[in-house]
């Protein structure tokens, strides 16, 4: 089976944002199956670790890692991702929306893709309330991350990759 985030240490994708700038994540250290990745626009390594079939990253809040992908992911699947962002106590509810699509992104077709989408909320004293922000994650088989957009107008695809 082919994982939706194929992770090696030289492993690169460079992505376009939509105003034109482009920034570049890279897999530069292993150890055992915890991964740093260092980002261009960001000034601290980040860590993917793969557990079984899920992913789990400090991205959202340093140290804090949580699920953000799976390998065995089917249409309807949900999970949470709670995080403290700008000091507000925050849940990505995550949610598979398509599985086996087909994508263009930035001229290039993919096969096998999944769809994961992202209602952020806020959490006020126990109670989420909606912000009305949602953020759609494109993931294809054998490549990784192909394309982020969210319900504000942003995008980001991938405009190139390098995989060992």
């Amino acid at each position: 089976m082919s994982t939706f985030y194929p992770l090696a240490v030289g492993n690169n994708w460079t992505y376009r944002m939509q105003d034109g700038r482009t920034f570049t994540n890279t897999v530069i250290d292993v150890e055992d199956d915890n991964y740093t990745m260092i980002n261009t626009m960001i000034p601290r390594p980040q860590h993917v670790r793969k557990d079984g079939q899920e992913f789990l990253a400090d991205n959202f809040e340093p140290n804090n890692y949580q699920v953000f992908l799976r390998d065995d992911l089917k249409k309807g699947d949900t999970w949470d991702i709670t995080y403290r962002g700008n000091n507000i106590n925050t849940v990505l509810q995550m949610t598979v929306k398509e599985t086996g699509m087909t994508k263009e992104v930035e001229g290039q077709t993919y096969e096998d893709v999944i769809m994961i989408e992202g209602d952020m909320k806020m959490n006020a004293e126990g109670n989420l309330v909606a912000t009305n922000y949602l953020v759609q994650y494109y993931y294809a088989s054998g490549v990784g991350l192909i394309l982020n957009t969210t319900s504000y107008g942003d995008s980001m695809g991938l405009v190139s990759h390098e995989l060992k």
